[in-house]
C-alpha cells in the first residue's frame, strides 16, 4: 500500500510537470484579469504544488528545492526564444516563494501529527 500511494504522486509529479510545461511554452489564449500578479501567483501555485506533491513521491525536500528552481530558471530561458512569451526574473522568484509555501505547507502538516514525509512507526 506504502508503495502504490508513493507510485501514485510520482505520477501525479509528472503530470503536473507535464502540464506546467505545456502551459509555459504554449501562447495564452485568454486573457489575464491582472497579468503581472495572476501569472505570479500562477507560478508560486504551480511550484508549490510541484514540490508538495514531490516531497510526497520522493521524500528528498533539498533535492527537489535545486531541481524545481533549475526548472524555473530552465522555463524562462526556454520562453525567452519564443516569440509569444517573455522570460522575467520575477518569475524565478514567484517560483522560489511557491517552493517556500510548499514546504511551509507540509512543515505545517508535519507538526499537525500527519507526517507526511515521515513513515510512522509501528
Amino acid at each position: 500500500m506504502y508503495n502504490t500511494k508513493m507510485r501514485n504522486a510520482k505520477i501525479l509529479f509528472y503530470g503536473l510537470l507535464t502540464v506546467i510545461t505545456w502551459l509555459a511554452v504554449t501562447p495564452l489564449h485568454v486573457p489575464q484579469v491582472d497579468p503581472d500578479w495572476g501569472d505570479k501567483v500562477n507560478h508560486a501555485a504551480a511550484f508549490g504544488m510541484l514540490f508538495f506533491v514531490g516531497c510526497y513521491a520522493y521524500r528528498k525536500a533539498l533535492y527537489l528545492w535545486g531541481r524545481l528552481i533549475a526548472y524555473g530558471i530552465f522555463i524562462e530561458i526556454l520562453q525567452s526564444f519564443l516569440p509569444f512569451r517573455t522570460a522575467s526574473a520575477e518569475d524565478v522568484a514567484a517560483d522560489i516563494a511557491g517552493i517556500a509555501l510548499g514546504h511551509f505547507a507540509l512543515f505545517i502538516l508535519n507538526l499537525s501529527r500527519f507526517n507526511i514525509l515521515i513513515k510512522p512507526k509501528s
